[in-house]
């Protein structure tokens, strides 16, 4: 894993780990595209892709179902 993979990953984790209030940014169709944006980041072995299939899965979980 990379050191940005770590960085972006400590971040990710610190906010599922707290309290804080989530805040209502996203529209559910731009959630979807960023999800999709993600994916594509993580199929490639380049720095930050470990991050990218991390985080889109935390925000994929929290979706709703279909």
């Amino acid at each position: 894993m990379s050191e940005i993979d770590g960085r972006i990953l400590a971040l990710v984790d610190s906010v599922v780990a707290s309290d804080e209030k989530r805040l209502p940014l996203l529209t559910l169709s731009e959630a979807r595209a960023a999800i999709e944006l993600l994916q594509l980041l993580s199929a490639s072995n380049s720095d930050g892709s470990y991050a990218a299939r991390h985080l889109a899965g935390n925000l994929a979980r929290r979706l709703p179902a279909e």
